[in-house]
């Protein structure tokens, strides 16, 4: 079943400036997939367009079978979890505790099940000592790891990353990995880190300078360091 598809998608920003060019692609259920770009090449915008959060300036995006408007965009966003590059984009509740409950309260689970992920999520990211902290008070990579166990712990079908390794230590980015690797769902990944993207996904996106996929493939594209230095990955 395709999860994601879009078809001849462009995505053009308020000054005019290009973000997406022409991108038609497919996701299907399951798939662990890497996007992959120069700093600049859309891989942000094609994820925010993946996930309903932009809408196309032209061609059409469809995702779980449905064209994202108005009257199902909750939906979506119930099932489908997106992380921030830049998590102080994402994080906005008075307390930790108020993030990794805040989706499941929209959910109307219980309070049992509500303490009982709070509970896991919190002692799986290290973040018991910091429930009762505002978010903004933590360091880039702790905002990190709130963001993504706020995601995690009301299990999404798809998963989109954008940088989901940026700003933390070794022992936070190996955490990450683990639940990464564990996620039984759809994962995309938005990344300028080869090395993470060959630990998580199987299929790759190449998007080149001119805003467009250079490339679709499997991992191989990762060591083909010719190609990477004409994109401008490296």
């Amino acid at each position: 079943m395709k999860v994601i598809k879009t078809e001849r998608v462009s995505y053009w920003y308020p000054d005019g400036s290009i973000g997406i060019d022409d991108v038609s692609l497919e996701i299907k259920r399951g798939e662990r997939v890497g996007i992959i770009g120069a700093n600049g090449s859309g891989k942000s915008t094609l994820l925010f367009l993946l996930g309903g959060l932009l809408r196309p300036t032209k061609g059409r995006v469809e995702i779980l079978g449905m064209e994202p408007n108005k009257r199902n965009i909750e939906v979506i966003r119930r099932k489908v979890g997106i992380a921030f590059q830049n998590p102080d984009e994402f994080l906005f509740n008075p307390s930790v505790r108020d993030e990794l409950v805040y989706v499941p309260l929209q959910l109307n689970w219980d309070e049992k099940n509500l303490e009982r992920a709070v509970k896991k999520y919190s002692e799986l990211f290290s973040l018991e000592n910091f429930l009762d902290k505002p978010p903004f008070r933590l360091s880039g990579g702790e905002k990190k790891k709130v963001e993504i166990a706020s995601i995690l712990i009301y299990e999404p079908e798809v998963l989109l990353l954008d940088e989901p390794t940026s700003s933390v230590d070794g022992k936070s980015k190996r955490l990450i990995l683990k639940l990464l690797k564990d996620f039984e769902g759809t994962l995309v990944v938005a990344s300028h880190e080869t090395d993470i993207l060959r630990e998580l996904v199987d299929r790759i996106i190449l998007l080149n300078l001119d805003h467009k996929v250079e490339v679709e493939g499997g991992r191989e594209i990762l060591e083909d360091f010719e190609l990477l230095e004409e994109t401008g990955v490296l």
